[in-house]
């Protein structure tokens, strides 16, 4: 596999298990659980399932748009903050 494809895949999985385990999360313990107050919001407008699924689209749509403009190194250095801001605090949350 091309590191370009694969730096896409990985961020696809990554906004996929973010997005499940989040929904998880607000499911037990309501829109607090939700870090991002943007999204905090539409999830307590919409509810979590509608609103996990339109910034998990809008983000995969981003890293596309990386990806097919060639921006391969961006997008890699954007899934390795991603990896370490947002599924490190969860899975550090659900292992405690």
């Amino acid at each position: 596999m091309v590191p370009g494809r694969l730096v896409f895949a990985v961020f696809l999985v990554l906004q996929a298990a973010d997005g499940l385990i989040t929904y998880g999360a607000v499911s037990i313990y309501g829109s607090m659980a939700e870090g991002n107050p943007l999204l905090q919001t539409w999830i307590e407008l919409a509810d979590a399932g509608p609103a996990l699924l339109g910034a998990k689209l809008l983000a995969s749509g981003c890293g596309g748009i990386l990806y097919f403009a060639g921006f391969t190194r961006v997008l890699a250095a954007l899934t390795v903050f991603y990896f370490f801001g947002a599924l490190v605090p969860w899975l550090t949350v659900l292992w405690s």
